[in-house]
């Protein structure tokens, strides 16, 4: 039989496929044979590339969704950025304008309460206060054309700042109380003890010509003695911080720290109404207050 079978097997194979022609082209019912194969097998075949178009649509379209609305989210993103820093200028600008009105308020309190006589004026430049030798100077920007001369008191509400040593027509420079250069006549204010101050060239005070007998401690108060005629008596020139034994067993060693922050000031009052009585003194040289 085995034998038969594999001889016969092509004849056998075409009537096979000839009985399903005829199968095929002959059935009287509507969707079934041939046509419902056919479908099966398109419908099967094509199911999966269906399904896999289906999913690539579907990505593409959420990709496209995302990117329109990451698009959106970067243009609100940078609107709100810049609009959050011209608030942040404009709250800089609000703060810086009510720290001026608060330090111009503060000097015109000062005023009223030393001389009408003076010129407000802002700081244009430091010299010598970074470490640039002993020198110590501001320039200002009120000079000759604003009525300033020399040996005018330089002045804030923390007291002494220093003296005019030098103007042009538009600006000024004053010779601040910390240079070694200066000197002004003090006194201190619990004791009434008289002495001069001069600079030490390092920001701070030193307080000379005071006897080991004299009462002077720590924490006093030392104020101009008005002697010279260049700085009015009784304003601030700052605080004794050591008091100590002198080397020559006469005088004490006396350090004070001033009352004014030098690098913290932007506006000074310039004291028109008065002037040094030696008025043939060199301009740039040291002078007593």
């Amino acid at each position: 039989m085995q034998y038969f079978l594999r001889r016969n097997r092509i004849l056998i194979a075409a009537m096979a496929l000839g009985l399903l022609s005829l199968h095929l082209s002959f059935t009287s019912r509507r969707g079934v044979g041939g046509s419902v194969i056919v479908d099966e097998v398109l419908a099967a075949g094509a199911a999966p590339v269906q399904k896999a178009l289906l999913r690539i649509s579907g990505a593409a379209a959420s990709v496209w969704d995302d990117y329109i609305y990451l698009v959106g989210l970067k243009r609100d993103n940078d609107a709100l950025r810049r609009r959050v820093a011209r608030l942040m200028e404009e709250n800089n600008r609000l703060k810086e304008e009510l720290r001026l009105n608060a330090r111009l308020r503060r000097i015109l309190s000062f005023r009223k309460r030393t001389s009408p006589r003076t010129v407000a004026s802002e700081i244009l430049g430091f010299s010598g206060l970074a470490g640039g030798g002993w020198t110590r100077t501001i320039t200002l920007d009120k000079g000759s054309a604003d009525g300033i001369g020399i040996d005018m008191p330089v002045l804030s509400p923390d007291g002494v700042v220093g003296r005019i040593i030098d103007t042009t027509r538009h600006t000024a420079v004053a010779l601040l109380l910390t240079d070694p250069r200066s000197n002004i006549d003090v006194l201190v204010q619990r004791t009434r003890v008289k002495g001069v101050v001069e600079g030490n060239g390092s920001g701070g005070l030193t307080l000379k010509y005071v006897t080991e007998i004299d009462d002077v401690r720590p924490g006093d108060k030392v104020i101009t003695a008005g002697l010279s005629g260049i700085f009015p008596k009784g304003l601030v020139i700052g605080e004794v911080t050591t008091v100590e034994k002198g080397g020559d067993n006469f005088f004490k060693y006396i350090e004070v720290e001033p009352g004014v922050d030098i690098m913290r000031l932007e506006e000074v009052l310039i004291d028109t109404g008065r002037r040094s009585p030696l008025r043939g003194s060199p301009a740039r040289g040291p002078a007593s207050g």
